[in-house]
């Protein structure tokens, strides 16, 4: 890693590993490592991407508790168990590296070594952490007070990037971009966490429509909701834009980009307000 800070021992016995690769080395070499890291974290909200319209597509079985049931005991396993745990390292390196991405855009911090290297920690932390908590098993945890400062907590972080990017010249939705990854940092990050301190609260039926029967829950979700397809979507074309010349073809992905987001954050926003 080109770097201006020492590197430690698993630091660079991990940089070692990523380096035998010759496409990685090359633009590490050619471009930096910043630049590899900026197509990591498209690459982790594709994966993303694909498991939002999954979650969505699993929850509609909501509308048929017993259907409902029937998946959640076909994904009670430990495989299942295991690729959940393991979602949260696209999840929360996209988050973290987005924080990179907005104070290096924002705010100005061009430390950029020192900002992957605090990328990686605190994903390994919230990682391991997740891991602990799923080996605990079920916590008692109040999810009105936890969603009251998870929101808290988006609204200050995206407030503070909003006052930092409102006057400057960059286009709304590129400044909606970053305001509504700044709101989701704490979100997603948080709905994973409380979705494993307690396993009914993402596998039990009367559970889930308990949590989501509360009028402030049912905003919390609906602003999440909208805000999480909208940042995919806007994701979405940009990489259409950055990868298709026909200009065209590319206003053509982009309607459908923003057709397939529309329908699933209306699919999403349905399921909020009928439980």
């Amino acid at each position: 890693m080109n770097t201006s800070i020492q590197r430690t021992g698993i630091e660079a016995y991990l940089t070692g590993i990523l380096e035998r690769s010759e496409k990685l080395s090359y633009y590490a070499r050619a471009k930096g490592w910043g630049f590899v890291m900026t197509w990591a974290h498209r690459i982790a909200g594709l994966i993303l991407v694909l498991y939002m319209f999954f979650h969505i597509y699993t929850l509609s079985a909501l509308y048929e508790p017993a259907v409902f049931a029937s998946k959640m005991k076909f994904v009670d396993n430990f495989v299942f168990g295991f690729l959940e745990w393991a979602l949260a390292v696209p999840v929360i390196f996209h988050a973290l590296n987005g924080a990179r991405l907005i104070c290096y855009e924002a705010f100005r911090i061009r430390h950029d070594a020192l900002m992957i290297r605090w990328v990686f920690f605190l994903g390994a932390v919230y990682v391991l952490t997740l891991a602990h908590l799923m080996f605990m098993g079920n916590q008692q945890v109040s999810a009105g007070l936890f969603w009251l400062m998870v929101a808290i907590a988006s609204t200050i972080a995206s407030s503070i990037v909003y006052k930092k990017l409102r006057h400057t010249q960059n286009r709304l939705l590129w400044r909606l971009q970053r305001v509504s990854g700044a709101f989701l940092l704490p979100m997603v990050s948080g709905h994973m966490f409380f979705m494993h301190l307690n396993f009914q609260a993402g596998h039990d039926v009367d559970t889930i429509t308990a949590r989501m029967s509360g009028m402030g829950i049912k905003i919390v979700d609906f602003v999440f909701v909208i805000l999480v397809f909208f940042h995919a979507g806007f994701g979405l074309y940009t990489i259409i834009g950055d990868w298709v010349e026909d200009r065209r073809l590319r206003a053509g992905l982009s309607v459908v980009a923003s057709f397939v987001m529309a329908v699933f954050a209306y699919a999403g926003v349905r399921i909020i307000f009928s439980m």
